[in-house]
């Protein structure tokens, strides 16, 4: 789901150079940045690409909770805990783990990271250690917003795509830090690169498809050419991240974040139209936009998506999933539906609840091994969707109850074999 705006402006910093590491930022919780070691924490691939949670079989559905962290970045709001609510609520529901995003959307929302590095990690320390005790997974997705960390540095967005550039080296920088203070959590399942990235590639048109300007939030005051991404941008970015995790993580998976290639991702990438794609291409697009060393693959499913593939067909949801879990089976990485959902506003209620039961039902004959409902506790996507799942919105329990439902289902019918 794509969020144009997110949180409130906490401020604009601009910065013009990487930052130095810190191994031990912000706190007493001690890092180890050895050699890492496999090990059975957390998510993993199965040589046959089978996914493991801790060395077994696994097929989970969990939620996306968008700001759990993030809400706690804010000058006046350093101290809310109310994640901790949300993480009872969902595991008294057996819903056993969430994504979500793990850094600031907008360059603004970096500034405590920035200038008081020590209070942003007690809030972080926190966070996973309420996930701990609690017993929920966590899937943080570091660099949410495509165009923030370019904008952070005061470069253009394509920049993702140069290995020398300042982007790339705060990436390497965030990493590190993360990576190394959190690898040894048990809560800690898989770690994810951003947030539908793909989306943006590609696009023609050199001042068409422009990054969103909010100068208030720390954006550039104009945009140019040189802040559109192209496929081998994200590509770099991408094996980037995934080499940068595999220096202190050996084991978890790596997800890009991205949405399903677009109905004419293949024809955007090498002739620049919009001509639907095959299914094969869809699948050659799968690969490009999931790059090795990412070892899963990751697609979003709405019901937009419903007959908008591919070129000699109009494939239903349960289509995609299949097209797409048979090429994830084949390739031997994970697929993960990072986001999927039905909007209210946009179907009506009861049509919203037919569409999601579908996905649902989708999913489980295909044998998706993970997948993440989009928003837990979330509500801007009250009065923008009609989409969002929490404790004060009874009509959408039933969403939590199936999700509970098909995880009893099919982690049986996992343990069996």
């Amino acid at each position: 789901m794509k969020i144009i705006s997110c949180a409130r402006s906490v401020g604009i910093v601009m910065i013009a150079g990487a930052f130095l590491l810190s191994c031990k930022t912000g706190g007493a919780r001690e890092v180890d940045i050895s050699s890492p070691e496999p090990s059975l924490t957390g998510l993993t691939v199965a040589a046959d690409g089978t996914l493991l949670l801790e060395g077994s079989p696994y097929h989970g559905v969990g939620v996306n909770y968008f700001n759990a962290f993030i809400r706690t970045l804010h000058p006046e709001s350093l101290q809310d805990t109310s994640y901790r609510t949300g993480f009872r609520y969902l595991k008294e529901r057996d819903i056993p783990f969430i994504r979500f995003n793990a850094g600031g959307f907008w360059p603004a929302n970096w500034n405590l990271y920035r200038h008081n590095k020590a209070q942003y990690f007690r809030n972080f320390d926190a966070f996973v250690e309420a996930a701990e005790a609690i017993g929920i997974g966590l899937i943080p997705s570091l660099f949410w917003h495509h165009s923030t960390i370019p904008d952070l540095v005061q470069e253009p967005v394509g920049q993702w795509g140069n290995r020398e550039s300042k982007t790339i080296a705060f990436m390497r920088t965030y990493v590190e830090e993360v990576v190394t203070r959190y690898k040894d959590s048990p809560a800690i399942w898989g770690w994810e690169f951003g947030n539908e990235y793909n989306l943006v590639a590609d696009l023609p048109g050199d001042n068409d498809h422009l990054p969103q300007i909010t100068v208030e939030n720390g954006t550039p005051a104009f945009r140019t050419k040189a802040d559109k991404l192209g496929t081998q941008d994200i590509q770099v970015a991408l094996t980037e991240f995934a080499k940068a995790v595999r220096k202190y993580d050996a084991s978890r998976i790596i997800i890009s974040g991205n949405a399903n290639p677009r109905p004419a991702a293949w024809h955007l990438y090498t002739e620049k139209n919009w001509n639907r794609d095959t299914p094969g291409e869809y699948c050659r697009m799968l690969d490009e936009q999931n790059p090795d060393p990412v070892n899963t693959f990751s697609i979003h499913h709405y019901p937009d998506n419903e007959l908008e593939y591919f070129d000699d067909q109009k494939a239903s949801l349960t289509e995609v999933i299949r097209v797409t879990m048979e090429h994830a089976v084949k390739q031997k990485k994970p697929l993960f539906v990072g986001e999927f959902g039905a909007q209210e506003l946009k179907l009506g209620a009861e049509n919203a609840r037919t569409k999601y039961l579908e996905l649902l039902q989708g999913m489980e004959e295909c044998k998706v091994p993970l997948a993440a409902v989009w928003v837990f506790d979330y509500p801007p996507h009250d009065q923008q969707e009609g989409i969002n799942i929490s404790p004060d919105n009874g009509p959408r329990e039933y969403m939590l109850q199936a999700i509970r439902e098909m995880n009893l289902r099919m982690n049986r019918e996992a343990g069996k074999k």
